[in-house]
């Protein structure tokens, strides 16, 4: 009984942890896909943070048509997190999350992960597949 009722309040304690990091990574998904790369570095570690910061700059498009269409494109994909998983050994927090393209035919989601650790006290985003 006392084994359960441990197995059971670390199971409850670990679900705002995976909660918090969740909508962490909600949010990164959000700026993300609006195109706002400062905005979603936000929620990064340092060194993916410097990558998002050196994507594709405006002027980097061959055209004002070109560079409006990935816009569009990007703000109407949509994503979905599927789970959030506390990793028992690290205390990161697994999101396994489905991005589902603008114009996808069927079911064309795409299945993606990252992880999250905490960094000075707040959920970053520490890898992405």
């Amino acid at each position: 009984m006392i084994v359960a009722l441990g197995a059971i309040l670390a199971v409850c304690s670990c679900a705002p942890k995976a909660d918090k990091a969740a909508a962490v990574a909600n949010d990164f998904l959000t700026e993300f896909f609006k195109m706002d790369y400062a905005g979603a570095a936000a929620y990064c570690s340092d060194e993916i943070a410097e990558s998002l910061r050196d994507t594709i700059a405006a002027d980097a498009y061959p055209s004002e048509e070109i560079r409006a269409r990935v816009i569009e494109a990007s703000k109407k994909t949509t994503f979905k997190i599927t789970s959030s998983t506390v990793d028992e050994e690290t205390g990161d927090v697994v999101i396994n999350y489905e991005i589902r393209p603008y114009g996808a035919v069927g079911d064309g989601s795409i299945p993606r992960t990252m992880r999250l650790s905490r960094i000075d006290g707040d959920w970053k985003i520490v890898s992405l597949e």
